[in-house]
């Protein structure tokens, strides 16, 4: 902690309390620690956040990738407080958002969605479907002559999410359509890059709401969605997320674009929350799952090679409420063995949350669905807790090699 504080006001520290959480005892504290398995590119995104809280200057993307954990936004969401909640003046916008109500599944709990138009929707869980999937695990499309999509943020107590550009990533048919601000008196341009599969809108200021008109320009065609990223030009962290119910590792290898979209988020930090659903069989193989999560991380890292990455081992579950799934200790082996090989960080929850079994504890104490394998909110949060507090031991060492040298 003196270490911390050095760098944090006196008062935001007694606000995080960054190694106070509620205690239980089948949880192992202790443990609570990035493993750093000598990873170089954590070094940099360390130095560049101290320049970002000392000096106001910079901007720092942190990407999470993962399954129905991630989806909901439950985990990355409260993460997204904590990192934007490190000093004042920290919330660099929203970020990445896909609106995945508009394939019909459950959307983020902190933004809404409006839309107008038929769409159909491909997801990278479905095996039997190709489809141009990017960084979103999603996609809608729609060869209405019109449609619309409003966005809305509703982050309760707390700073609103403005933003003054906006990408959306779409096919490039830009001869057959047409993208406009539902709102006419707004002033702005637009700038379509093809190479990067994105159209650009800068608003001449800033904005909390999307609201967006598509239409045809006369050339019968489809338009296909992929996403939207909200930016701003205030320095900060931008905390993007994305998870699919249901994803594997494999699915996230069905995502074409998964690279290149990957690269214009140009992360600094990388946090792959899978294996949950790769494990969640009495069949687990887990020379295909290390196949699988070696193609990823290759992936990965091939599209942001200065980013530092952050594996976060799956949790102990039950198998249809019911059996004890010995696979989940099985795939957090096979992570903690690439984290060391391709050195890259590993948060081991399996092990911190108490190991086999350990999910009953968690539900007895009020912490998880009633299925044993998704987490309540209070149980969400304080994983989350848990995470960010683990990232803080990280940068304590951090700043504690930097005080010796």
């Amino acid at each position: 902690m003196l270490a911390l504080a050095l760098l944090f006001p006196v008062s935001l520290i007694a606000q995080l309390n960054p190694f106070e959480v509620e205690k239980f005892e089948f949880i192992s504290y202790d443990d609570n620690e990035f493993i750093m398995n000598d990873q170089p590119q954590a070094e940099l995104f360390f130095n560049k956040l101290d320049r970002l809280i000392l000096q106001g200057k910079g901007k720092i993307n942190i990407l999470h990738i993962g399954d129905s954990h991630i989806q909901a936004d439950y985990i990355s969401g409260h993460l997204r407080k904590r990192f934007q909640e490190i000093a004042w003046g920290l919330n660099g916008g929203r970020g990445f958002v896909f609106p995945v109500k508009m394939a019909q599944s459950n959307n983020p709990y902190n933004f809404s969605v409006s839309y107008t138009g038929e769409w159909e929707s491909c997801k990278n869980v479905e095996k039997e479907q190709i489809c141009p999937l990017g960084l979103a695990g999603y996609l809608v499309a729609t060869t209405d002559q019109k449609a619309g999509i409003r966005i809305n943020f509703k982050e309760d107590n707390y700073v609103t999410y403005s933003y003054n550009s906006l990408r959306v990533f779409h096919n490039m048919d830009t001869t057959s359509w047409q993208i406009m601000p539902k709102d006419s008196s707004l002033t702005y341009t637009l700038q379509h890059r093809p190479d990067s599969g994105f159209s650009e809108f800068r608003f001449d200021r800033p904005l909390d709401t999307m609201d967006i008109l598509i239409s045809q320009k006369g050339v019968p065609g489809e338009f296909v969605l992929r996403g939207f990223q909200f930016m701003n030009d205030d320095p900060g962290i931008v905390y993007h997320s994305v998870g699919v119910n249901g994803a594997k590792t494999e699915s996230w290898l069905r995502c074409p674009l998964l690279e290149k979209e990957i690269s214009c988020i140009a992360p600094d930090l990388i946090i792959i929350s899978l294996g949950t659903n790769d494990a969640y069989t009495s069949k687990f193989d887990a020379d295909v799952f290390e196949n699988n999560c070696r193609q990823l991380i290759t992936r990965i890292q091939r599209a942001a090679p200065d980013a530092a990455v952050l594996w976060v081992t799956p949790g102990d579950n039950y198998r249809y409420r019911k059996h004890l799934n010995y696979s989940t200790k099985k795939a957090s082996e096979v992570i903690l063995k690439l984290g060391r090989e391709k050195h890259f960080m590993v948060w081991d929850f399996y092990d911190i949350m108490g190991e086999l079994n350990a999910i009953m504890s968690w539900y007895r104490a009020g912490l998880t669905a009633h299925d044993k394998l998704h987490f309540n909110k209070k149980g969400y949060t304080l994983q989350a807790d848990l995470m960010f507090n683990a990232f803080l031991r990280a940068y304590n060492q951090h700043i504690e090699q930097k005080t010796k040298n």
